[in-house]
């Protein structure tokens, strides 16, 4: 990874570094000038080994994500650079001609211009070799195996110039010479001859126009076969210009730079500048194949680990919580020692520095032990992801960098220490005479002048953010101002009297309120806010602040209906009044460890619901492909133009199967909006004919004023010359919600995807071959959703009028009239259009292949963020460990006046239970009532997305959270009930 949100990795690494050394240096300068202080801190490590592997544990959880996105996020880079190479080798830079013919066969050009651009570079200390090539793709058939390849790419390559580049390796390793080829021989790749099952000595028919040529092959080949894939055939260059017609013509011009496979493209833009000068005029273009591939293959690294990183931000946040906890907790249980520390002189600052030191250590220790972990979660993340694509041909090869793990080693312990020193700021305000005497702290003056400002901050600050957010249209803005009115209001009314428990209630059910509503109700009376995946984060953060300061401060109703429920139950109404009266004495802890819970819970529900939502749309086989069950493709150098006709004469297979047949043409032309200030792009614009327009099924999100339908809008595509219709991710949306990809290189401006208005918009086309242009007027823009149609489309006839020839069909859909047929059609349609490289796909498989991968990746980014529940679980063993030696005497009360040893473990069970149970279902609320707003404010654009509930999400979740904590705390419970009263009522 080079990059982590747009900031250059290095110089994070760096900037962290030196973070960390100033923070480092400072300590370590203030411990060796009072020794006495440092080794007061740093003896309390040693001492509770439970208490600090739990600490550690907590601590570690930030590292631990930043860790495992990098190495998931490297890894990725890594084997999708592996990939894109295995078809590249040595090849750094092509000359290709900048336009291709509008049939899709490949272009020609003249072989002297090979021979300029050899002589030009030879002497170029950058450059190792330069080869001329031809390369086809193909159907080709094994009459002997009777089996076929649609799509077999057909290399010709000259001997004399292959120095630099790969050489071709049999499987046992030996070097195949061209040369040895005669007429009608070929090499073959190990793969194709695998698909094709052929062997040496056996004949190939390769379908390089409408009649076959018959191939002899020689032997086999390994790898070398550059920049064609794994799936190829070579001979001589001069044999395949025969074969094609194109004596003297080449494809391609190849350069590999010196260097390795991946050193050589450091020297690609030298190259280029070179090149360039020497393509001026040919018609040709310099393309860095291998740079290409490598910042394609970065680019999608840094958006993996840029997911996980966003998505982990909620368990960092409890990660947060649970520093704060802890030192609150370390702090009550030396409150006696501190006091004593402060009544024989010493300051509060050394309080503050006893707690940093001992912050300090923790949370080395933590990020060290959290950065190793993460790396083998990044491991087990990508075996996941692996067996996800397990036969698609992406095989994953795991690694990290070191400057990965420095980052994330720094990044979690200068956040960690910055949580440390303010927790420890916090926890230095105590009484002297009361700490001594184990005395609880008066609650904090909130009616001093500093609560008075920050009383009447909230609301101000809430005030201008809010109409910064109106005036930009940011969501972002507006939503924190209004939470922060929301939260400073009811503050102010209680500076004026008003009970806390009014004013804070007030607060949590106006933030839950506020960030609950339905999106129709604020779209009525707000303006349309542009908004992305940073609102996900906020509205998790604000509405479980609201529900806990809810539940918190009116846990005495909490409290009398549990009682009511289960206090009947014999012997358990002392248990369970003792077992929930202590958490909700201590306010603070239970509030942030219920929060910790509902924090992580919160983000898991709504993930499973989104979940569910994804999977009853790609089960909508029709609504998803508009109305299709098989779509296909066929060879360039042999389509058929007319799919009607060709059927009354295939097996297997008839016109009277499908109910309609759409076809599909093409081209690559220069794209921009008329009056955009922004350079053309180099775009694919669609021909479709009647046959699609008449029957496709999907809806247009914005039509022109002149057309009341969808239906009418598709129909004037064909009857209206010069006209579009864009898919909706060429259109800006005011809702983004796209983690780490990239956006289309080619976007309209003016307008918004959720407008009710398409405004009058054209787009100025200019074809490279010809020069010819044309204006084509936007007439709809797709719903999202509309998978199988992209990009831009117009009718055939409109394109075959721009390119002055008619384009022939590439691609078709198919309509079955029974859907179940599917299956055999597709094989049917194959079988019958070899010849041509016909190659179809039954829609409801490739979509249900395609569920299936996407539930295995959201379903281990849904396990990535539950390793938040860590924070909680921590948190609950940190708080029972803790209630062990703070209320020991109480036990030994208990036991005297009558508790059994199962009477106390159970108490101390249902303390956690509570808790923990509290937290779940609170999360668990507010994350379905957030996700049934998503989902049907989704559902309004993209048809199929329905609410559906996750109940075995739902169910184990519950069961793994609770389950857990039960678990962590069941250790300081049996301590708990092994305490002997005399021994408990002796403690001090």
């Amino acid at each position: 990874m080079e990059e982590l949100f747009g900031i250059p990795i290095t110089q994070l690494m760096a900037a962290l570094l030196v973070l960390f050394g100033i923070g480092t240096a400072l300590t370590a300068a203030f411990a060796l000038r009072n020794r006495v202080v440092f080794n007061v801190a740093v003896r309390n490590i040693p001492r509770r080994r439970a208490q600090t592997s739990l600490i550690v544990l907590g601590l570690m959880l930030a590292t631990l994500l930043f860790s495992a996105s990098f190495s998931t996020g490297e890894t990725m880079t890594h084997s999708i650079r592996l990939l894109l190479l295995r078809g590249i080798g040595e090849v750094d830079i092509t000359a290709r001609p900048e336009s291709r013919d509008v049939s899709g066969r490949a272009t020609y050009f003249d072989q002297a211009v090979f021979e300029t651009i050899r002589r030009e570079l030879d002497a170029d200390p950058l450059v190792e070799g330069v080869a001329p090539l031809v390369r086809e793709v193909a159907p080709v058939i094994a009459p002997a195996s009777r089996q076929s390849e649609a799509a077999v790419s057909i290399m010709g390559m000259s001997t004399g110039h292959m120095a630099g580049f790969d050489q071709l390796i049999a499987p046992d390793g030996g070097v195949l010479d061209l040369d040895a080829l005669v007429t009608g021989q070929a090499y073959v790749s190990e793969e194709a001859a695998d698909k094709l099952s052929v062997q040496r000595g056996d004949s190939v028919q390769v379908f390089l126009g409408s009649v076959p040529s018959a191939l002899e092959i020689v032997d086999v080949y390994q790898s070398g076969a550059y920049p064609a894939g794994q799936l190829s055939m070579v001979l001589p260059l001069e044999r395949l210009q025969a074969l094609t017609g194109n004596s003297g013509g080449i494809t391609h011009v190849l350069i590999t730079n010196v260097g390795g496979r991946i050193e050589g493209a450091e020297h690609t833009d030298e190259v280029v500048s070179r090149l360039e000068p020497l393509l001026e005029g040919t018609g040709l273009e310099a393309s860095p194949v291998k740079q290409d591939a490598l910042d394609d293959a970065e680019e999608s690294g840094q958006s993996i680990a840029t997911i996980f990183l966003v998505f982990g931000q909620f368990s960092v946040a409890a990660g947060i919580l649970l520093i704060f906890l802890i030192f609150i907790m370390l702090a009550a249980e030396r409150k006696r020692e501190l006091g004593i520390i402060r009544a024989v002189g010493t300051q509060r600052s050394h309080v503050i520095r006893m707690f940093v030191y001992e912050g300090a250590i923790y949370s080395l220790m933590a990020a060290a032990v959290g950065s190793f972990l993460g790396v083998l979660i990044g491991l087990l993340m990508v075996s996941i992801i692996g067996a996800a694509f397990a036969g698609e041909g992406f095989d994953l090869a795991f690694a990290f960098s070191w400057r990965n793990l420095v980052v994330a080693y720094t990044m979690g312990m200068v956040i960690t220490f910055v949580v440390v020193a303010i927790s420890s700021w916090r926890v230095s305000r105590l009484n002297i005479i009361r700490a001594v005497r184990d005395l609880p702290e008066p609650p904090m003056n909130r009616r001093s002048a500093g609560w008075l400002v920050v009383t009447i901050l909230l609301p101000v600050v809430g005030l201008a953010l809010s109409a910064l957010g109106w005036q930009t249209e940011q969501a972002f803005f507006f939503s924190v101002g209004t939470s922060l009115l929301i939260i400073g209001i009811p503050l102010i009314a209680r500076r004026l009297g008003l009970r806390d428990r009014l004013a804070y209630t007030a607060a949590g059910l106006g933030l839950v309120i506020w960030w609950l509503l339905p999106y129709e109700v604020l779209e009525s009376v707000l303006p349309e806010f542009e908004q992305g995946i940073e609102m996900f984060f906020l509205s998790g953060l604000m509405v479980v602040l609201g529900g806990v300061w809810v539940v918190i401060y009116n846990s005495d109703l909490l409290v009398r209906a549990t009682t009511l429920l289960l206090g009947r139950v014999q012997n358990l109404s002392p248990i369970l009044n003792m077992a929930m009266a202590y958490p909700m004495h201590n306010r603070l802890r239970t509030g942030l460890t219920l929060a910790m819970f509902s924090l992580v819970v919160f983000t898991l529900t709504v993930m499973g619901f989104v979940i569910s939502a994804n999977d009853s749309l790609l089960n909508d086989t029709e609504g998803v492909s508009g109305g299709y069950h098989i779509r296909a493709s066929s060879s360039p150098n042999n389509p058929v133009r007319d799919m009607q006709t060709a059927l009354n004469t295939a097996d297997g297979v008839s016109p009277g199967d499908f109910e309609a047949i759409g076809s599909f043409t093409g081209a690559r032309v220069d794209m921009k909006q008329e009056g955009s200030e922004k350079e053309p792009v180099d775009w694919f614009i669609r021909g479709i004919d009647p046959g699609y327009s008449d029957s496709v099924t999907y809806e247009l999100a914005l039509t022109a004023d002149e057309y009341s339908s969808s239906r009418e809008a598709w129909q004037a595509l064909q009857n209206t010359p010069d006209t579009v219709i864009v898919d909706d991710f060429m259109v800006p949306s005011r809702t983004d919600f796209n983690v780490g990809g990239s956006t289309a290189e080619f976007r309209l401006e003016g307008f918004f995807s959720s407008d009710e208005e398409l405004p009058e918009v054209y787009i100025a086309m200019a074809d490279p071959r010809t020069g010819s242009e044309a204006r084509m007027r936007v007439i709809g823009v797709l719903k999202p959703g509309s998978f199988y149609s992209a990009g831009v489309m117009t009718s055939q006839a409109s394109l075959n009028a721009f390119l002055g020839q008619t384009a022939p069909p590439l691609s078709y859909m198919f309509r079955l009239y029974d859907p179940a047929l599917a299956g055999d059609k597709t094989k049917a349609l194959e079988a019958s259009f070899l010849e041509n490289g016909l190659q179809a796909e039954s829609i409801e498989q490739e979509l249900k292949e395609g569920a299936r991968i996407n539930r295995m990746l959201n379903t281990l980014l849904q396990g990535f963020m539950s390793l938040g529940l860590i924070v909680g679980i921590a948190a609950l063993g940190v708080i029972a460990a803790r209630s062990v030696v703070e209320r020991r005497q109480q036990i030994g009360v208990l036991r005297a006046i009558g508790f059994q040893k199962g009477m106390v473990l159970l108490t101390f069970l249902l303390e956690s239970s509570f808790v923990a149970l509290v937290g779940v279902v609170l999360g668990m609320a507010l994350g379905t009532i957030l996700s049934w707003n998503l989902v049907n404010e989704v559902a309004k654009d993209i048809d199929g997305f329905e609410f559906v509930v996750p109940w075995t999400n739902l169910v184990s979740v519950f069961v793994i959270s609770y389950a857990a904590a039960l678990l962590t705390t069941l250790i300081p419970a049996r301590q708990a009930a092994s305490v002997y009263p005399a021994d408990a009522l002796r403690f001090e």
